[in-house]
């Protein structure tokens, strides 16, 4: 087959391959930061020039990293003022202890890193061994529970889409307040407060 005649099948294909390029539906840039609300991770993506005052670029290299690592620092930290406001966290300390997951060293001494905290990172949260099924929400790092009567406070919440959903999902509303009505089936608000739960979501926000 000539490639004229090929031309028209490879058209149809562009779309396709462009779109399994394109980001996951659970990754949001916020403040600058990448939050993936499926994995549960921030990460916040600089760089550094190397100082041209030093001798070489092995000199340059460590400054430029210690320079890049804080600047992402202060990118996860303004992430985290808009995901988490209400949440009482130790920013400050979990910030510290974010994690290099990626680094590109340049042949000048400058440096490019990725910095990532996990939402493990930030709250010590039991994982549940009830997940949610919700028709539609948007991705809120600790949701608020209604139950039997009274309100509790997840430690924070990852997301999954429907297809993947268990059977044995829990299916529960949001109402007007925000807060996810926890059926008795499920157990109390109390009982999931503080723990870390995956919501599968039919439509994403």
């Amino acid at each position: 087959m000539g490639i004229a005649r090929l031309l028209p099948f490879v058209l149809l294909l562009v779309p396709i391959f462009a779109f399994g390029k394109e980001p996951g539906t659970f990754v949001r840039n916020i403040a600058g930061a990448e939050v993936d609300w499926s994995a549960g991770t921030f990460t916040a993506q600089t760089g550094s020039a190397a100082d041209i005052r030093m001798p070489g670029p092995n000199s340059a290299r460590p400054g430029a990293e210690r320079r890049a690592r804080g600047l992402a620092e202060d990118k996860l930290r303004a992430a985290l003022a808009v995901v988490a406001p209400g949440k009482k966290l130790d920013v400050t300390e979990a910030v510290a202890h974010a994690t290099v997951s990626r680094t590109e060293y340049q042949s000048d001494g400058g440096v490019v890193l990725w910095l990532t905290l996990r939402f493990s990172d930030l709250v010590a949260a039991k994982p549940s061994t009830v997940v949610f099924k919700v028709a539609r929400m948007p991705f809120e790092f600790a949701p608020i529970l209604a139950g039997a009567g009274r309100d509790g406070q997840l430690g924070f919440a990852t997301y999954r889409p429907a297809a993947d959903c268990p059977r044995d999902a829990v299916r529960v509303e949001r109402d007007g307040k925000g807060r996810l009505h926890v059926p008795a089936s499920a157990g109390d608000a109390d009982s999931l407060a503080q723990a870390s739960v995956v919501i599968y979501l039919e439509k994403t926000p």
